[in-house]
């Protein structure tokens, strides 16, 4: 039997079409039927709680969501969140980049340890940072108590706007080690002679990293921008881990699984994930278009 079936599979196309086709049937069970139903669910009155309550509302889910002020805020919220992380990632990625680049003892000590945050799970990290700013015996309250700064630890997590920056703060610190792998990279294959040739017609530090480095990586900093961007709009283990459902750092994500799994209004979520979807393909659409202009033809 084994070897008919090894004579069978001899034949190229034939071992091709055994490859593709179980693949075909788990795309198909696991991401493209989930889709749809999610699709088809985002026009009915749907709550998994009454099930015998289903029926047709068109597009009132959709003018719910739009019109839901919990979801305008989330999306407001994450905006910022979006802004910050984008900011402060590629400021802080391509810093530890330049000194990575840079030959000195110990450097691959240190890219080791540069990234590990990466390689901390999500869900790790959220309560990593949790634990740190508990407002009862946290670490940062510790520090800051022992430097005398703070006279009584103080509930940072209980302050909206602290709270969301250290919501921010925690993605930061996981997503930093990816980027800084970006430009690492980037910056090792650029030819040490154009530095040369820069100091030859008398460029400092400063001409040399204005006109050869960053040209190199405007090409790789589009694409980190774009990822980060991406992964902050859809950020949900750390926030999650670090806050729950908390109203401060409540972004469209985790008021999607909220409303969907947690209350069962599955008729709604499913509206609202395809809002955020589409809200995130014009975000990222608007870069790229406005990346492409700055950038011109080749």
């Amino acid at each position: 039997m084994f070897k008919k079936l090894s004579n069978w599979l001899d034949n190229e196309k034939r071992l091709a079409y055994a490859v593709i086709i179980p693949s075909i049937f788990l795309l198909t069970g696991f991401a493209y039927y989930p889709a749809i139903q999610s699709f088809r669910f985002s026009f009915l009155q749907y709550n998994i709680k009454m099930p015998g309550r289903i029926r047709f509302n068109g597009l009132s889910n959709y003018m719910e969501v739009l019109g839901d002020p919990i979801f305008l805020r989330s999306v407001v919220r994450v905006l910022y969140f979006m802004v910050v992380a984008t900011l402060f990632v590629i400021i802080i990625s391509l810093i530890i980049a330049l000194v990575l680049n840079k030959r000195f003892p110990g450097r691959g000590i240190l890219r080791t340890i540069v990234i590990i945050p990466w390689a901390i799970p999500p869900v790790v990290n959220g309560y990593l940072w949790k634990w740190i700013f508990n407002g009862e015996y946290g670490a940062f309250n510790g520090l800051l108590f022992q430097l005398g700064i703070i006279e009584t630890y103080r509930f940072w997590l209980n302050n909206p706007f602290i709270a969301l920056n250290i919501a921010a703060f925690t993605f930061i610190w996981r997503f930093t080690p990816f980027i800084t792998i970006l430009f690492l990279g980037v910056l090792q294959s650029i030819p040490n002679e154009l530095y040369e040739a820069a100091r030859a017609d008398g460029a400092g530090a400063i001409g040399q990293f204005f006109y050869i480095t960053l040209p190199s990586l405007d090409r790789v900093g589009a694409i980190a921008v774009i990822l980060i961007l991406i992964q902050s709009f859809t950020v949900f283990d750390d926030i999650y881990s670090l806050m729950g459902f908390d109203e401060s750092t409540k972004t469209p994500m985790i008021y999607n699984y909220e409303l969907t799994f947690e209350m069962g209004r599955f008729g709604r979520g499913s509206a609202m994930a395809y809002l955020i979807g589409i809200l995130l393909f014009i975000l990222t659409m608007f870069y790229i278009k406005m990346n492409v202009k700055r950038s011109g033809p080749e």
